[in-house]
């Protein structure tokens, strides 16, 4: 996919913005306040159908109108002509790929790959698992589209178990939802541990060796390999009975960043794990590419934040390998030294291209 030309309507500060990419790269520039975040959030709804920063129409829509959209045009990647119309309107999303209407936003994602890196990237490494949990998740959807499916059956199954453990006295009815889980849950744990492994051998890189040595992920799928799943999940019962829910199973799965003395985050500083991150999102769509022949977009936000001028290069240089297109922003397009000179086109926002809220 390549997107060509974004127009942003009504959505937040802008009342209307358009946008025309570089074929490769582009750099959305200006100062604080000039909307280069809300311009990158355009880009990711109409490629997603959903908001990076917030998916509630009151916060998205430019006050004082009725809803929001962004239209964007380009090709496919065999050249064929792609149209997107996104419009957020009260609690409703209506989007149309090509003059057809799409009924879920998983739809819109499943052919336009984003990979979102936004000023807080290094909370993924230091906030709750489920955020390293979907990531995960996120990554297979668009390597295996019918995961998601298989998502939603072990969540059905999962709260149907729940249900069981909440009504005390029906232990024996709850072996069929156990079944789907095994079967469904070690089928998700086995394509997670997969997408794990190939990171673990992207961490082996001499990016990552010269700047902190030996770095990789310790998986944990959320029960205790050794007993096996079925085991963990039958002598649980009574636990999560007093509980109320299922204690094991991939819902409960977690990566941890190791050296070999253990996790590692703690020792981070902020720059340090927001370059570790932008290394990992940019190893997940090489992942989807060499697995897909997809060229996922990638979107960076506000790139300099935190990081030192050795770490900006490294990153930069990670970008300027990405097989898709990259859209970052910037306060100052100079400080990206080394990117901007092989950049397609460089966007210069300020604050006379939208009229005030009030």
């Amino acid at each position: 996919m390549l997107l060509k030309t974004v127009q942003i309507n009504n959505l937040r500060c802008f009342e209307r913005l358009d946008l025309t990419l570089g074929k490769k790269s582009t750099i959305i520039s200006g100062g604080n306040g000039t909307g280069k975040t809300t311009a990158l959030e355009a880009i990711s709804l109409v490629c997603q159908g959903k908001s990076f920063v917030s998916n509630r129409s009151g916060d998205i829509v430019r006050r004082g109108s009725s809803g929001a959209s962004v239209i964007a045009a380009g090709e496919t990647g065999i050249s064929d002509p792609l149209n997107i119309h996104v419009r957020k309107k009260g609690v409703k999303t209506e989007i149309s790929l090509n003059g057809n209407p799409i009924k879920k936003a998983s739809e819109l994602a499943r052919s336009a790959p984003v990979i979102v890196i936004t000023s807080h990237a290094a909370t993924l490494l230091t906030e709750g698992p489920d955020k390293r949990r979907a990531l995960l998740d996120k990554t297979m959807f668009h390597v295996e589209p019918n995961y998601i499916e298989e998502w939603k059956k072990y969540r059905r199954a999962l709260r149907q178990r729940n249900q069981l453990i909440r009504g005390r006295n029906l232990r024996k009815i709850h072996r069929a939802w156990n079944e789907q889980l095994i079967l469904i849950g070690e089928e998700i744990d086995r394509k997670r541990e997969n997408i794990v492994l190939r990171l673990n051998a992207e961490l082996k890189s001499k990016t990552i060796s010269k700047f902190f040595g030996g770095l990789f992920f310790r998986y944990s799928p959320g029960w205790n390999r050794e007993k096996g799943y079925r085991s963990c999940l039958s002598q649980s019962w009574e636990k999560d009975e007093q509980l109320g829910y299922t204690t094991v199973g991939p819902h409960r799965a977690d990566l941890a960043l190791c050296d070999k003395n253990g996790p590692v985050v703690r020792n981070l500083s902020g720059g340090q794990s927001k370059f570790l991150v932008c290394f990992v999102l940019c190893s997940l769509a090489k992942y989807i590419f060499e697995e897909t022949a997809k060229k996922p977009l990638v979107l960076v936000d506000d790139i300099a934040a935190e990081l030192d001028d050795v770490f900006i290069t490294s990153v930069l240089n990670m970008l300027l390998k990405q097989e898709g297109q990259v859209v970052l922003t910037s306060i100052r397009s100079a400080e990206l030294v080394g990117f901007s000179k092989n950049v397609d086109a460089v966007l210069q926002l300020d604050q006379t291209q939208y009229k005030d809220h009030d």
